[in-house]
């Protein structure tokens, strides 16, 4: 139970305190993604440079995991390389939606925990959406 314990709170830190800046006005890459299920919506835009991602900029209309898991992409996928981006992308999909328990870098962690309440998935998945829209994945 400690773990449970402590990937609520990196959750709830990030909910409190989102660490994504807003939308770039100039990317490389852009999309809307809105949820059917919930009607929460996620703006991403991403400036990519020599397969990185250099910047990225969200705007998030949603709950509090929706907010708290687009922070954590931001924090997490900063600088990172468009193929590792991609990879876990595809790690976190298969976690939320196979049920797979995976190691994910960081505080991405906290996905292994959320595999468990179905229920809030969509909004759990609501940036990675969008992520996945704008680049393509």
């Amino acid at each position: 139970m400690k773990e449970d314990t402590l990937h609520r709170e990196i959750l709830e830190e990030h909910a409190r305190n989102p660490h994504f800046d807003d939308l770039i006005s100039e990317p490389t890459h852009k999309a809307d993604y809105q949820s059917n299920k919930t009607g929460n919506a996620c703006s991403i835009t991403l400036n990519v440079k020599d397969g990185r991602l250099v910047q990225i900029g969200l705007k998030v209309q949603g709950s509090a995991l929706a907010i708290a898991s687009a922070s954590l992409l931001f924090c997490e996928l900063n600088e990172m390389s468009l193929h590792e981006a991609q990879n876990i992308h595809a790690k976190i999909f298969k976690i939320l939606l196979e049920g797979e328990i995976i190691e994910l870098p960081g505080d991405l962690c906290v996905f292994n925990s959320i595999v468990r309440f179905p229920e809030r998935h969509d909004c759990a998945l609501l940036a990675w959406n969008a992520l996945g829209d704008a680049l393509a994945f």
